[in-house]
């Protein structure tokens, strides 16, 4: 039972209430704005920890069930100490653990910190901390949803519509869960004001997972853990939980990654400023080669498959540079180069011989070059494919494993031919330990390769994740059990890095749907855009950002209207990479102005500070226009709307500024001479605008 004595922490922002005798957090509320994001104090939680028994795994131990914790107040009132010993688990009785509690308020945000003594005989795999019994609707709100900085970018309903992700079987409760380091910050956001839950690491020690769960369920099933529920009636609510993966092994104490809670008030980005400014005291941006910050396209080229087209010679390849140095394409991004073509021989980058010789790839590097186009080569470190003899012979032993000591596999990719796409005869592959010296040193082997070859630099595809290969537990690797294997993309990029400045320090390196972290050690970020729900988040935490999407569409206006709109750099794939600039005429020549229209007014489009939506309202057929973005010029502070509709037939359009404009004036993809406007423009579908202040 929730105990009657609170222990209440408060600022000017955040009141937050503790229960004395079970350390349940019963209150928590936004003094700016009276939302009392916990509303009933009888739903308080106050952590969660997972203890597997022998013949028990779901053991869990949850806090609100101990003996009253020790509990040390700040003198000012901002600051708790709790400190729970001999825990109990629900199936396993009295353990020898120690759970101690820090929380603090700084700067109007709650932060909870962990640490897990562990003198018992088992390993205590998680701990959930902070848990929140309820997360209400905020006042003045009809729907909330959850965004963070991942690639995609979209937006996931939280209440009173809810979409869960994971299957229905595995859970008793609608669920969604996001995790780090793809996910380092979520928000539950209205219109005008939210709550922010950041984990606050600059390193990735452990996999942090946001958790959103409706209790005791949805009232309305639109479909598997998809529907409505109506928050703070009855039993009805929504919880929330970070759990950190501890994996305290008998004699360990681990803590926890600092986790941060803060409501805010206002769109989205007074959320995201949360995170911007804490990562403004880490983060650093490396060296970049001078021709990827200047305002340019890329294409990428897919030379071969798993399924062999073999589509063309390397001594072949020029005629694509040809192309793209008369549609001004800076890079070529060469797919499928190495021997048995894109996802097959991971992670062999040894040239095909059935393309020709090394020398031939070589020479036709140098060949674009000389065009002055660069040349990028599809690298992938992520797995080994499982079908080699390589993999079986040599390299199984530095794949992740399981707790059962057996390697994990990934589903791979389907090419080409009806067999495959039947996956029928699908190369599996297996994630490789990041941790394990041998592998990076294996890896640093394969990628030298790619130096060799003369190019430009790589794109490493499927840097942003290791499939179900998160934790590795060989004992062989040199470890610690388990390794967290995300911890290893740094010191494989580090290696990467290391060897690209002893040869050529104006190596470019990309990857694919980067996670935020990773801007630290790559140049430019590539992804495709999924969603037309699609929320600029890490555009917004990162402004100047290399980010690059695929632009795939025979008229394909509408996401080089994106591209415009969210300071993105434009990858023509005509034929999903497997065609020539030329079989797109259309997309490639609005490509044309869209960046022409950039160079021109680069002082907004490409060098300002991206704003996101804020600093103006925009209005079409008297409903607010959600589809545009506001740029500021540094120097001078003024600011540029870019605004595209994206309907099938003509819209008016009017701008407003925040806080009045000068005159404003426009320019188009078609136009760009500036022309006066008074704020008030008509375009056509899948058109573009830019309106500047003078």
């Amino acid at each position: 039972m929730v105990g009657m004595k609170p222990i209440v922490l408060e600022d000017g922002r955040i009141r937050a209430a503790f229960d004395a005798d079970t350390g349940a957090l019963m209150e928590f509320r936004d003094k700016e704005t009276s939302w009392d994001i916990i509303s009933r104090g009888e739903f308080g939680l106050s952590f969660r920890l997972l203890v597997p028994l022998p013949d028990r795994r779901n053991n869990p131990v949850d806090g609100i069930a101990q003996k009253p914790p020790s509990v040390k107040v700040r003198g000012d009132g901002r600051g708790l100490e709790m400190a729970w010993d001999k825990l109990r688990s629900r199936f396993g009785g009295m353990h020898d653990i120690t759970f101690r509690a820090s929380i603090a308020l700084e700067d109007g945000k709650l932060v909870f910190r962990a640490t897990v003594v562990n003198r018992s005989e088992y390993t205590v795999e998680y701990a959930c901390f902070p848990c929140l019994g309820e997360v209400s609707m905020p006042p003045g709100e009809e729907q909330v949803n959850c965004l963070w900085p991942g690639s995609y970018m979209e937006k996931i309903p939280l209440m009173p519509r809810f979409i869960g992700r994971g299957d229905y079987f595995g859970h008793d409760n609608p669920t969604l869960m996001l995790g780090t380091p793809e996910a380092p910050f979520v928000l539950a956001c209205g219109a005008g004001k939210g709550l922010y839950a950041g984990c606050h690491e600059t390193e990735a020690n452990e996999l942090v997972q946001f958790i959103f769960t409706v209790k005791p369920g949805l009232d309305r099933v639109f479909g598997i853990g998809n529907g409505t529920f109506t928050p703070g009636t009855g039993l009805s609510r929504l919880e929330f939980a970070a759990c950190s993966f501890v994996f305290a092994s008998p004699g360990e104490t681990k803590e926890t990654s600092p986790l941060v809670l803060a409501p805010y008030t206002g769109s989205w980005h007074r959320g995201a400023d949360i995170y911007k400014e804490w990562r403004k005291t880490w983060f650093k941006r490396p060296l970049e080669p001078a021709w990827s910050q200047d305002i340019h396209s890329w294409q990428q080229f897919g030379i071969n498959s798993p399924e062999d087209e073999l589509r063309c010679q390397y001594r072949d390849l020029p005629t694509y540079g040809k192309d793209c140095a008369k549609h001004g394409v800076k890079a070529i991004q060469l797919t499928g180069w190495n021997a048995g073509g894109q996802d097959r021989n991971n992670p062999s980058h040894d040239t095909d011989p059935r393309l020709g010789t090394a020398e031939e790839l070589k020479q036709a590097i140098r060949e674009i070059q000389a065009m002055g186009v660069k040349m990028v080569l599809f690298n992938k470190f992520t797995w080994a494919d499982r079908s080699t003899e390589r993999f079986r012979k040599e390299l199984l032993r530095l794949a992740v494993k399981d707790p059962y000591g057996d390697y994990y596999v990934y589903s791979g990719y389907q090419y080409q031919t009806v067999t495959q796409m039947s996956d029928i005869n699908t190369r599996r592959l297996v994630p490789m330990c990041m941790m394990c010296t041998d592998w990076r040193k294996a890896a640093e082997a394969e990628f030298v390769k790619s130096l060799d070859l003369g190019a430009d630099g790589i794109l490493y595809d499927e840097a942003q994740h290791h499939g179900n290969g998160r934790y590795c537990f060989d004992r062989n690797h040199g470890h610690r059990i388990p390794a967290f294997v995300f911890a290893g993309d740094t010191a494989l990029m580090d290696g990467f890095r290391r060897i690209a400045e002893e040869r050529n320090p104006g190596f470019l390196f990309s990857g694919e749907a980067l996670y935020d972290r990773s801007f630290g050690k790559y140049h430019v970020s590539y992804f495709r855009i999924m969603n037309p729900a699609h929320f600029p988040v890490q555009r917004y935490v990162d402004p100047h950002a290399g980010i690059m999407v695929a632009v795939t569409g025979y008229n394909d206006r509408d996401t080089l209207n994106q591209c415009l709109l969210y300071r993105y750099i434009a990858s023509y794939e005509p034929l999903n990479f497997k065609g020539r600039l030329d079989e797109f005429p259309l997309t490639i020549e609005y490509g044309k102005r869209m960046d022409a229209l950039r160079r021109r007014y680069r002082k907004f489009l490409w060098d300002g500070e991206f704003r996101g939506t804020q600093d103006a309202r925009v209005v079409s057929g008297g409903k607010p226009h959600e589809w545009f973005s506001v740029f500021a010029d540094p120097a001078t502070g003024k600011r540029a709307v870019v605004l595209a509709n994206f309907e099938a037939r003509e819209g008016e359009f009017e701008v407003e500024m925040r806080d009045g404009a000068r005159n404003l004036v426009v320019a188009t993809p078609e136009e760009q001479e500036p022309g006066n406007c008074g704020g008030k423009i008509k375009l056509g579908p899948s058109s573009s605008a830019v309106l500047m202040e003078e």
